[in-house]
């Protein structure tokens, strides 16, 4: 099923609880965490076990609970999933579980959400590890122009909130690997696409279009 056209605006990783109009959402969970009975229209989830919430004693409990949660048709994607050397666990307890979140990601058909801080080999290597069919896309990314363009060379995409957004990062992304987030900033998602367009140029009606394109080559939704 493809977006319908009175979906303008896609929040790809948003802390929100409230809907936006003519906004299509993805509001984060944890693993943990169960899809409410009630569901307003344009809002989905994405489901993940968090690096800053992991610990050795809890993976055991959490990796179970997250798949049962990805089943879900309102779940579209697996995440926030990833590596912080800040905070967290080991890095072993990290990459096991982020390995295993790719492999519920595979066989649900559902992108990851990657949340990476300092971590750009590890997620490389899992990469490898995994190869995956779905899209990893690396939210909050707020990197050079340089990494983007490596980082997209290796089949990446990236979400953008407003610190990351700049006419180099775009250019050295492409349009074609780009989507954009409110995460926990407050704002609504259309002004985000506002300070997209005030800051490269491109049209808000180009904007909508290349965005929604960009989602519907990454997710399946479902009702």
């Amino acid at each position: 099923m493809k977006l319908d056209e009175d979906i303008k605006f896609i929040d790809f990783h948003s802390h929100r609880a409230d809907a936006e109009e003519h906004a299509l959402i993805i509001k984060n969970l944890f693993a943990d965490e169960e899809v409410p009975v009630s569901v307003s229209h344009g809002i989905y989830y994405s489901a993940g076990i968090h690096p800053w919430y992991l610990t050795a004693e809890n993976a055991a409990e959490m990796m179970p609970a997250l798949k049962n949660v990805v089943k879900h048709p309102r779940v579209i994607a697996v995440g926030e999933a990833g590596f912080d050397p800040l905070r967290g666990p080991s890095k072993k307890v990290q990459y096991d579980v982020f390995i295993y979140q790719a492999k519920i990601a595979e066989e649900f058909n559902k992108p990851v959400v990657i949340h990476a801080v300092r971590a750009w080999d590890v997620l490389r290597k899992a990469k490898k590890e995994v190869k995956p069919s779905v899209k990893w896309i690396i939210h909050g990314f707020r990197g050079k122009a340089q990494l983007a363009s490596a980082l997209v060379s290796e089949g990446f995409m990236f979400s953008l909130g407003v610190e990351g957004i700049s006419p180099e990062v775009v250019e050295a992304a492409g349009m074609q690997n780009i989507l954009l987030e409110t995460d926990d900033s407050g704002r609504s998602i259309s002004s985000v696409y506002s300070h997209f367009t005030s800051i490269t140029g491109i049209g808000q009606n180009e904007l909508i279009d290349r965005l929604r394109d960009n989602f519907n080559s990454c997710f399946v939704i479902k009702e």
